[in-house]
This record gives structure tokens, C-alpha cells and sequence, in this order.
């Protein structure tokens, strides 16, 4: 049968009028070629005219961006003080993109922030093992790792730090001191601290840091400190876990613990409630709920009792983790205060110029379907620490004293912390009578700070060396383990 061909009912052009339509499109081709052929060289040609007269100059001056690049790389006055000012404005550019009111766990890191950002969840890093604040330019030691080389040099909870291998610190930023203290493992610091108003030198050899976990026995149950969900966290756990299936009682501290991986909070949920159940529900920008379940190699379900202590800086995985076992398992009380509240995952992109893009990308839910976020977890048992637990210490100025009849916010701090200190202070407003200034008396004098009633820079420091010593290590102060340890011993037989 032969094939049949069929047209449009359109005109079809005869031979001579197709000939000289190829030939217009021909030319209009060449044309278009010939421009095209001018712009290249002309947009080549200027990029490296100007990249010969700055070589710093990268951008494309036709944007917004790029013309402000290129203006302040050629006429800004302070332009020569930048090695890379190109690379410094990029990262100005990409800090200000990432910047929202209504998100403040967007941003962008450099590789630098990334660095530290991974290390301060890991917890592992080579250093010396200890926690420390920044208050006015003083930077107080608040917690030591166990078994690190700070501990075992002799280093306590409550230090100040004042030199550096024979360097002040006055000036530094908390990265300055961090950078200095921070080395290779097998070197020593020489770091000399203020201990209740008495100068102390102490010789420190680095080394490895890893402290997410630590747990312990006392009496018949475990005490857990989960410090952070790292990469090796649930691996920690288990080191530890292993050593205590002969117990059923286990108090887990998360008061402080800010959160972590949600690959490990994953992973140590389930050596609670089990492998592959759910423990954590979340929903994405296309409003689609998904269940996430645990991941684990064991179970300790040996544990049938358990009390978890969170405080208000008890954060994301910790909190993912605390309504997880709440909800999962039976016999479990939350004790301390309403934690922190925040119920949005990030995911962190890695970019091509070594930095990152951390960048909230799912809201989670508890594996019943509850939000805590913006309203955080409410503990079963509330019990707050002592007030100067929660006050900003604000130093004083620089040769500024305080006597008898003065009133200030300092007066007040150290009226806090002299009754914390178990001192009979009659008063806590910030009026300075005669019971502070007898206190005072007593407290110099037993410091060789002298034997004078006057609360100045010197005084106000020891006294708040003391109390971080105190709030970190002394367990008599810390009513909320107090609470932990009663209802962890109820109904004993």
C-alpha cells in the first residue's frame, strides 16, 4: 500500500521564495554573530583592564552588589587596610542575606564559625577542658570537664582567668582566649587564675577533650550528664550504659545541654524507647509530616525509673529528647524549670567557598504530635535555683567603690551572693547598710583583702569567684539535683 504524505492546509512556498528566505536568515545569522563576537571581547577586555588596575576587583558592575564592590575597592578611603576586601564585603553580603527578625537560627558561617560551630556540639576539640563565661571583659570558669587535663592540673569551677603564659588577658576578646588556650596535644599553658581574691599560676598540658557524657553511680541509681548531642554522643552513652544494667534508677541532667545533631538525638533516644520507633514528627516548607524513628544497636530498658532535670537553656534535641521519653515510656518526671522552647530543625548546606548555610528548614513535632515551640517543655516538678543563679553579673568601673548608705545594682549582686555565701545579710535591694558592711568586714578579712567595710573591683571579683565555684560544685546548693535525688529514692523498699 503506498504511503501516503499529508500537509497543513497552509500555503507551501515554491522553490525560489524557500532559496531566498535562507538566504535573509543567513545574513541576519552572521550579523547577530559579529555583535556577539564585539561584546565578548569588549566585556574580556574590560574585566582584565580591571583587574590590572585592581587586581582585588570580581564583580559584574551592571549589579547592584557588584557596583558597590567595585566602588569601595577603588575609592574607599580605608580600601588598603583589607587584604581581601573583596572576600571581606562576600561575606558581608552573605551574613546580611541570611539575617531575619522572625528566625534567628538562619545564617550563614564561615568556614572559620563552621570549625566552631561543629566543635562546640562535638565537644571534642584539643584544649584543656573547660567551660568559662565572659562578664565585663572577665572571663570566670564555669564548668570542668572530668577526667580533663584541667582537671587533673587542678583547675576548679570558679577561676578567673587573668594571664596567659605570662600575658594579660585585659583587652582580649573570648576568641583571643580561646585561640590562646587552644593547641597541639603534648604542649603546656601556663595559665594564671584568681581564685577568692588570691592569685594562683597553674601549668596545663593539653590535650584531647571529649565530653558530651559522663555518668556515674551513687547508691542504688545512675546520675547522666548529656552535655551536648555530638557525632560520638550516643556511643558515649552507651561506653557508660554498659557498666549500670545491674540499676533500674537513672537522673539524666540536660539543664544547659543546647541541643546538637539530630542524627544523634536520634540514635540516643532509642537506646530508651527501643529501635525504629518514632521519636520525632516533623513538617517541611510543602506542609508534609513525616515520622522519624529511632536508630539504635541496643536498649537499656533496664531502666524503669527515670528523671530527667532541665532548666530554662535545656534546647532543641534536648528538648526533642525529653518529650520523647515523657511520652514513651512510663515512669518518667521532668524537674526543674520551663526549658527553652524551640521546635524548628536546621539543616546546614555546605557552600563552595568553605563556609555554610544553617538555615531552618522543618518545624518538629513530639511523637504524639505536640509543638513546644515558642512555649518550651513544662517539668512535672518545678523547682528554681537560688535567685543569684539567674542574675548578669555587671562589674564595676574601674576604680569605682561603694560604701555604707550607697545604693546600685552592684550592692544588690553582692548582697545575692554574700547571702548565697550563707553570710547573715539582713537585706537584698541594693541598699548598702550595716549588715552588708559588717559582712564585708568579715568576708575581706578572711580573703587578706583587708579590714575595711568598701566593695570595690578587687572585692566584688573574689566574691564572684566564690559564687560560680559554689553554683557549679557544691551539691547542698543545687536544689534541683536535690529534688532529682528525692523522687528517684521514693517508694524505696
Amino acid at each position: 500500500m503506498e504511503d501516503k504524505v499529508y500537509f497543513d492546509l497552509e500555503r507551501v512556498p515554491l522553490k525560489s521564495e524557500r532559496e531566498e528566505r535562507r538566504n535573509r536568515r543567513k545574513k541576519r545569522f552572521l550579523v547577530f554573530l559579529l555583535c556577539l563576537l564585539f561584546f565578548l571581547c569588549g566585556t574580556v577586555g574590560g574585566f582584565f583592564l580591571f583587574k590590572a588596575v585592581h587586581p582585588s576587583y570580581n564583580a559584574d558592575t551592571k549589579n547592584v552588589i557588584g557596583e558597590i564592590e567595585y566602588a569601595m575597592d577603588h575609592y574607599w578611603l580605608y580600601s588598603d587596610e583589607y587584604e581581601d576586601l573583596t572576600g571581606e564585603l562576600e561575606n558581608k553580603a552573605l551574613y546580611g542575606m541570611t539575617d531575619f527578625d522572625y528566625d534567628p537560627y538562619t545564617s550563614y558561617m564561615s568556614k572559620e564559625e563552621l570549625d566552631v560551630f561543629s566543635e562546640s556540639i562535638n565537644m571534642d576539640y584539643v584544649g584543656i577542658g573547660v567551660e568559662y563565661s565572659y562578664y565585663d571583659s572577665v572571663a570566670v570558669v564555669k564548668k570542668v570537664f572530668k577526667n580533663s587535663p584541667a582537671e587533673k592540673a587542678g583547675v576548679e569551677a570558679g577561676d578567673i582567668i587573668k594571664e596567659i603564659d605570662g600575658e594579660s588577658i585585659d583587652g582580649f576578646t573570648s576568641d583571643d582566649i580561646r585561640e590562646r588556650v587552644l593547641g597541639v596535644a603534648g604542649t603546656e599553658v601556663v595559665i594564671t587564675f584568681l581564685r577568692g581574691g588570691e592569685l594562683i599560676e597553674i601549668p596545663i598540658t593539653r590535650g584531647p577533650v571529649n565530653n558530651t557524657v559522663y555518668a556515674y553511680r551513687e547508691d542504688d541509681y545512675v546520675v547522666m550528664q548529656l552535655n551536648s548531642f555530638g557525632a560520638d554522643t550516643g556511643s558515649a552513652c552507651m561506653h557508660y550504659l554498659d557498666e549500670y544494667t545491674d540499676l533500674d534508677k537513672i537522673i539524666i541532667d540536660l539543664r544547659n545541654n543546647s541541643g546538637g545533631y539530630q542524627s544523634s538525638v536520634k540514635e540516643v533516644c532509642g537506646l530508651f524507647i527501643g529501635n525504629d520507633e518514632v521519636y520525632l514528627r516533623q513538617k517541611g516548607v510543602d506542609g508534609v509530616e513525616t515520622a522519624d524513628r529511632t536508630s539504635s544497636r541496643k536498649t537499656y530498658d533496664n531502666f524503669r525509673k527515670i528523671v530527667l532535670l532541665v532548666n530554662e537553656n535545656t534546647a532543641s534535641a534536648a528538648e526533642v529528647f525529653t518529650i520523647c521519653l515523657k511520652e514513651c515510656l512510663e515512669d518518667v518526671t521532668v524537674v526543674g524549670v520551663t526549658t527553652y522552647g524551640k521546635g524548628v530543625i536546621q539543616t546546614t548546606r555546605l557552600l563552595n567557598n568553605g563556609g555554610a548555610l544553617k538555615m531552618t528548614s522543618y518545624y518538629w513535632y513530639s511523637p504524639n504530635g505536640t509543638s513546644i515551640h515558642g512555649t518550651g517543655i513544662v517539668p512535672d516538678v518545678e523547682v528554681r535555683m537560688p535567685e543569684i543563679y539567674y542574675q548578669i553579673f555587671y562589674f564595676p568601673v574601674e576604680g569605682e567603690t561603694y560604701e555604707l548608705d550607697s545604693v546600685s545594682e552592684t550592692v544588690k549582686l553582692v548582697q545575692q551572693s554574700l547571702e548565697y555565701l550563707d553570710y547573715p545579710v539582713d537585706r537584698t535591694d541594693g541598699y548598702f547598710d550595716q549588715s552588708l558592711a559588717d559582712c564585708l568586714r568579715e568576708y575581706k578579712a578572711g580573703k587578706d583583702l583587708g579590714d575595711d567595710a568598701v566593695l570595690d573591683g578587687k572585692t566584688f571579683e573574689a566574691i564572684f569567684s566564690d559564687v560560680s565555684r559554689e553554683i557549679a560544685t557544691n551539691p547542698d546548693k543545687d536544689l534541683q539535683m536535690i529534688k532529682a535525688k528525692e523522687i528517684i529514692n521514693e517508694n524505696q523498699h
